[in-house]
């Protein structure tokens, strides 16, 4: 309609115009310049409000979990005299942001004045995003032409994975990491030499300095820098495929930092390392050490080409997992190639991954169930939705 409406009046201006040089009269001069006028108003009085709208936002937080819902405030003032007319408002969000809110609005300013807009947008995804972009497209009271601002001043969200108490019933039930000892027990770096000093009974006796011992007619030990055994460690499948379900994954990053929280509050000492393109490693031993597991844990994605089972085997094949380490795999599907590169390692493995969804899942599932390797279901063990 806008188009339209300006070329008609461009084509009856230029026809004015041309057949008033021709004839002469001041009728049609006068008409067109009412004309050339009228739209030189329009134009003017469009840039005029675009100069005089500005825009004030801000958000009910800015650091919050997967499936939680921020609010944010927008307050667009029009701070001229000349009221605008017509404006189309449209929100900007991450596609991966959800609001049952409009997204584009239409409104109409008067002098001075200020209209308020308030969205509920559930944050279903962790990440880091940035909110606040706002495009105004203005209008002058013809529709002859259109002027489109773009506010981007920006407002950081963070969107942690969400950390939930994991059932308790569940845990007992299964025995889960029954064994597992606090981080006071601790190993010698034997490549880290601290301090030597006079032997005390009860010292190793592979730890005697045999030459400052001859040297000082005495026997002296050495001391090395203590370090913490890893008693759990998670394999974090970070594969990529296709059809990838977000949501699940979501609940299986939610189910990895949660169980990190449960452990390091316990002072047990844990590792997370994960199958994805960064190659992300994770270690710590006390509740200090979980926000640096959460804030890696937000940034993870399924970008690996390398396959989870290939993975798993060249850890446990190259790091020689120490005797007393449970080995726990976490992983969004399970396949049956996947169960057969595992049966070549007679390691014992915890796995977790969500429920069969077919009849030939649950029978894989069922045939490769074992005392060597444990299946349990995140969606049976975390009562958590996301914006669902």
């Amino acid at each position: 309609m806008t188009k339209g409406f300006r070329r008609f009046l461009y084509v009856l201006m230029a026809f004015l115009l041309v057949v008033s040089v021709i004839s002469g009269g001041k009728t049609l001069y006068y008409l067109w310049l009412l004309t050339f006028l009228i739209w030189l108003s329009m134009v003017l009085m469009l840039r005029h409000n675009e100069r005089n709208l500005y825009i004030l936002y801000y958000t009910s937080d800015n650091v919050v979990s997967s499936g939680d819902a921020v609010n944010i405030d927008y307050k667009l003032s029009n701070t001229s005299i000349v009221p605008i007319l017509h404006a189309v408002i449209e929100f900007k969000l991450d596609k991966k942001m959800d609001t049952d809110s409009s997204l584009k609005e239409i409104a109409y300013f008067k002098n001075f004045d200020r209209i308020n807009f308030s969205k509920d947008i559930i944050c279903k995804y962790r990440g880091y995003y940035k909110l606040g972009k706002v495009k105004v497209d203005l209008y002058d009271p013809l529709m002859i032409g259109k002027r489109t601002i773009d506010f981007n001043k920006e407002v950081d969200i963070t969107v942690y994975p969400k950390v939930m108490p994991i059932k308790e019933r569940v845990l007992q039930s299964m025995d889960f990491f029954g064994t597992l000892k606090s981080n006071r027990q601790t190993l010698e770096d034997r490549t880290n030499l601290v301090n030597i000093r006079p032997y005390q009974p009860g010292d190793q006796l592979k730890n005697i300095h045999w030459k400052i011992s001859a040297r000082k007619d005495d026997l002296h030990t050495k001391e090395f820098e203590q370090t913490v055994s890893t008693k759990l460690v998670v394999l974090l499948n970070g594969q990529y495929s296709e059809g990838l379900n977000l949501l699940e994954e979501e609940e299986m990053v939610s189910f990895v930092a949660s169980l990190s929280k449960r452990f390091l509050d316990d002072e047990i000492n844990m590792k997370v390392v994960v199958n994805n393109h960064a190659g992300l490693i994770l270690e710590g031993n006390t509740g200090s050490d979980f926000h640096n597991f959460l804030e890696a844990l937000t940034s993870f994605e399924s970008d690996s080409e390398f396959s989870f089972a290939s993975f798993v085997n060249r850890y446990m094949n190259v790091d020689m997992v120490k005797s007393g380490q449970e080995i726990v795999l976490v992983s969004q599907t399970l396949s049956q190639s996947f169960f057969e590169a595992l049966a070549q390692n007679h390691q014992r493995l915890t796995v977790f991954t969500f429920s069969p969804k077919t009849l030939e899942e649950k029978e894989l599932y069922a045939k490769y169930q074992s005392r060597l390797l444990r299946l349990h279901y995140i969606d049976r063990i975390m009562d958590v939705t996301y914006g669902q």
